[in-house]
């Protein structure tokens, strides 16, 4: 196939504004685009490993030049000749880093991105505004980030700021084994959704496979109203760290992930902070340590859970979230003493529960505050097999002559 007929397969016809002469000595192409390729410029690409002086295997320059003529990026790939060698491999010395863009595509086939040194960054995201970006399989042996988001340079508009674009990873290999075996550890972080100097909002993020990191996919600072889908989340020693940190703002996100931590001793699944964001989450049924952590800094999220084969660590200040589980824990849930007479009962527990009576005790009568929302005041008995609904964050104050007996159930 020859040049010309490849550019109208890969990316077919530019948007405006985008065609203007070429600023740089690089070739500017009728469609748009300029083309790293496993051996250019040797091998007829714009860019590549031959580039003169490149520490990032031509990729670092073609973004740069794609900058300066306002061209889009399409990095070539390549499938593997046989099992466990790779077909096309970009090897970086250095942090890779994208520059502040807007409308901009950085496409491509499938390959490996190879970060060589032990420490830093692999790929760093600065500020991007309604672009859409597509890498491959990133590989970075480092106590650093594998990708990491960082808005920090102020675009036309004025902001710092990662907003309305859509991202597509095949996987972040951290620094750990990427096979299971007895003492493995995870290194480094696949996915850094770093909202500090900017916020992360309103965009689509697939990374299919973080693997082999201490925290596959971690998120601080300001992240919202983001939509997040994490695969095949894998060997590492927590699979979710989203909005814990103190002082971030995690809000309004809806994040779909599968997770095993395949073995890894004292792995958690999802640690999850902020309030108001809506989790997908399915759970390996090998997972039996801690599959939720609610942070001090939870409140109001939503949890739908596929299983929940482990526990739920509840350290969240407000008790509003919400677990729901296609397997829940009904009758195995924490039954609470019956309070004394006139004191509140808070219900910690992430389920709807029903407080269901199984000796009526002499009850005069109860007040049920419901979250947030008021409370309702009843007099009277209660009567043996009645039950009182409490939500996440309600609370109960029975007022009795004689103590009640009841068990507690974890609805679905």
């Amino acid at each position: 196939m020859n040049r010309l007929c490849l550019c109208f397969l890969l990316l077919g016809a530019c948007g405006a504004g985008f065609c203007e002469p070429a600023a740089s000595s690089a070739p500017a192409h009728a469609l748009g685009y300029l083309l790293v390729t496993p051996g250019g410029p040797t091998d007829g690409g714009d860019f590549g490993p031959a580039t003169p002086g490149t520490h990032t295997s031509g990729i670092q320059e073609a973004l740069n030049a794609a900058k300066e003529q306002r061209r889009d990026v399409y990095i070539a790939g390549g499938t593997m000749p046989k099992p466990f060698a790779n077909g096309a491999v970009y090897f970086i010395q250095e942090t890779l880093h994208v520059p502040w863009f807007q409308d901009f595509r950085l496409d491509g086939g499938e390959y490996v991105i190879q970060y060589t040194p032990p420490t830093g960054d692999a790929v760093v995201f600065d500020s991007l505004m309604s672009c859409h970006i597509k890498l491959g399989l990133i590989v970075a042996q480092t106590d650093g980030a594998v990708i990491h988001f960082k808005p920090e340079t102020k675009g036309p508009d004025n902001f710092s700021v990662i907003t309305a674009s859509v991202f597509e990873f095949n996987a972040a290999v951290g620094g750990g084994k990427v096979f299971p075996e007895v003492g493995n550890r995870g290194r480094g972080i696949g996915l850094w959704l770093d909202g500090t100097g900017g916020p992360i909002l309103n965009n689509r993020i697939s990374l299919v496979e973080p693997i082999a990191c201490d925290k596959a996919v971690y998120a601080t600072g300001q992240c919202l109203n983001n939509h997040m889908q994490f695969i095949f989340t894998h060997l590492s020693n927590t699979a979710l760290d989203l909005g814990s940190e103190p002082g971030s703002t995690f809000q309004r996100n809806r994040v779909s992930a599968s997770m095993d931590s395949q073995g890894i001793a004292g792995a958690v699944g999802a640690f999850i902070g902020g309030e108001n964001n809506l989790f997908d989450l399915d759970f390996s049924p090998g997972d039996k340590g801690v599959n939720i952590r609610f942070a001090a800094n939870a409140k109001a999220n939503r949890v739908t859970a596929l299983n929940l084969p482990g526990k739920i660590e509840n350290l969240a200040e407000t008790p509003t979230n919400l677990v729901l589980a296609n397997s829940g824990p009904g009758f195995g849930v924490e039954t609470p003493p019956v309070p004394p007479s006139g004191e509140t009962l808070l219900n910690r527990q992430p389920f709807v529960v029903e407080a269901m009576f199984t000796e009526p005790g002499e009850m005069k009568a109860w007040t049920l505050t419901a979250a947030g929302t008021g409370e309702q005041k009843f007099s009277g008995p209660v009567h043996a097999g009645q039950s009182i609904r409490l939500e996440p964050g309600d609370s109960l104050r029975l007022e009795y002559a004689k103590a009640p007996a009841w068990r507690w159930r974890a609805l679905r």
